[in-house]
């Protein structure tokens, strides 16, 4: 299962982003055999609080190698808690660094590492709990930003933590003060962003086809709507002569292509706008997005129809495109894993540009940080603890020979390592209904139930009510 995949790559370096999916009301795909549940940052996004969009990613600066003081801790633990366990030893070079700083921390520290393993999901409820009895669970949490966000926030079961890391420091994520935050304040801590998702290709196929690969249309800047359309036309197929389609140009669970076709036109969920959380699907961009869904569903056919409306539909996609009956599917960094045994050769590309998109962009609804409870004592120490575990030299390193060991070209290693600097972290699905709304909403229209404007009109009032009861508060 991805989850417990992608933890153990980034339980090498505690950079737990991993997960940009689990399903949630807003169709995401983190543990795709979870029930239904779910779905960066233009740091100068006019701080686009609800949902950060992607920065400009400044040149990489080595970190500087500095010796942190040591104090005594007196036997006293630090706790994480996680869905997956920490690496095993003789598994990798990297995660055998891992346990070795981890001993040494504990000697330096007088203090033990406690690692707490639940099942994923139950962090928001672990923090909800302690916040009543008074005692934190653990003193990192690892959850999704939309467990996190709003309502722990919200109901100040977290604390802050730009008062306990100096975020100044060129080591940090230069996006964490924006994708770890809510309401200006940051909250989650991570030390490595390395989730992200894109777009997935049957390079096999592709060559039999004749068409471009997707790397030299970004190469021109002309991998955009138009191109990507035309390439799903000339897959589409049948091949059998029975009159039904075998060969799909796309497949997709309907929400999430949608998601990332809205915001590769500049277009958004929810945003911040005066002030306030909005509602912003009924937007142009986002309109325009939604009607380019709608034709490749309805008009192109070049999408497989979705026939549950559910995540079910993603476990159909997968196994469509893994068995070379598709040219595209959405996917994340962390779905490569799950493509090793695939017949055909698969690439690895940025979802294509709209009309009015000005970057390649990766919205990331399940991104997943380190969370401190509110009543989690010497939190100034423990932080302390938790950055001087961070192999901070080795962590691009590592995240490097992660994807080398799935991505097939250095082509696609490089847009691996390069999506997660676009990542737009969402949350809308942690705001009562608002995700569960977005996905009928989506799965509607693409069936041809409704049309995108009159989908989007009958949740806006609605969504909107929510978004003001639960965020707009105050």
């Amino acid at each position: 299962m991805r989850k417990l995949k992608t933890l153990s790559i980034m339980l090498v370096t505690l950079s737990m982003l991993l997960l940009s999916a689990c399903g949630g009301a807003g169709g995401t795909t983190e543990g795709a055999k979870q029930p239904e549940k779910q779905e960066a940052q233009s740091q100068g996004n006019d701080e686009k609080k609800g949902e950060t969009k992607k920065e400009e990613t400044p040149a990489v600066q080595e970190p500087e190698k500095k010796e942190l003081p040591a104090f005594d801790m007196g036997g006293e633990p630090v706790k994480f808690m996680a869905w997956g366990g920490l690496p095993k030893e003789g598994e990798s070079n990297a995660g055998d660094e891992r346990l070795k700083r981890m001993k040494e921390i504990e000697q330096k520290y007088n203090t033990k590492i406690e690692w707490i393993v639940v099942p994923w999901g139950e962090g928001q409820s672990k923090i909800a709990a302690g916040a009543l009895s008074g005692e934190a669970p653990a003193d990192f949490v690892l959850m999704n930003m939309y467990l996190a966000f709003p309502s722990l926030a919200e109901k100040g079961y977290l604390r802050t933590v730009d008062d306990v890391f100096n975020f100044d420091d060129p080591k940090w994520p230069s996006s964490l003060r924006s994708s770890g935050a809510y309401k200006d304040k940051v909250y989650g801590v991570v030390e490595n962003i390395d989730s992200g998702a894109g777009m997935y290709y049957n390079r096999t196929m592709l060559k039999k086809l004749g068409l471009t690969d997707p790397h030299e249309l970004v190469k021109k800047d002309e991998w955009n709507w138009d191109h990507f359309k035309e390439m799903a036309k000339k897959a589409t197929q049948d091949l059998n002569g029975d009159g039904k389609t075998d060969q799909w140009g796309i497949v997709s669970y309907a929400p999430i292509f949608t998601r990332q076709a809205i915001y590769s036109n500049n277009g958004s969920i929810v945003e911040t706008m005066d002030d306030k959380l909005t509602f912003t699907m009924g937007e142009p961009n986002a309109m325009e997005a939604l009607r380019f869904v709608y034709d490749l569903f309805a008009t192109d056919k070049v999408i497989m129809p979705n026939k549950n409306g559910s995540m079910a539909d993603y476990e159909d996609t997968q196994a469509m495109f893994n068995t070379g009956k598709a040219l595209f599917v959405t996917g994340e960094i962390w779905e490569a894993w799950g493509r090793k045994e695939m017949a055909d050769e698969f690439g690895y590309v940025y979802f294509p540009k709209g009309p009015k998109g000005t970057d390649y962009t990766s919205p990331n609804p399940g991104m997943a940080m380190w969370f401190m409870p509110a009543n989690v004592k010497k939190a100034k120490e423990k932080a302390q603890i938790y950055e001087d575990w961070i192999l901070w030299d080795k962590l691009k390193d590592n995240q490097r020979e992660s994807n080398e060991l799935v991505f097939q070209t250095p082509e696609d290693v490089d847009v691996a390592m390069d999506i997660p600097t676009k990542n737009i972290t969402l949350y809308h699905d942690g705001i009562g209904d608002v995700g569960k709304m977005y996905n009928e909403a989506i799965v509607s229209f693409t069936k041809g139930k409704d049309t995108p404007e009159s989908a989007v009109e009958k949740m806006k009032k609605p969504a909107q009510n929510i978004i003001d009861s639960v965020v707009n508060t105050k």
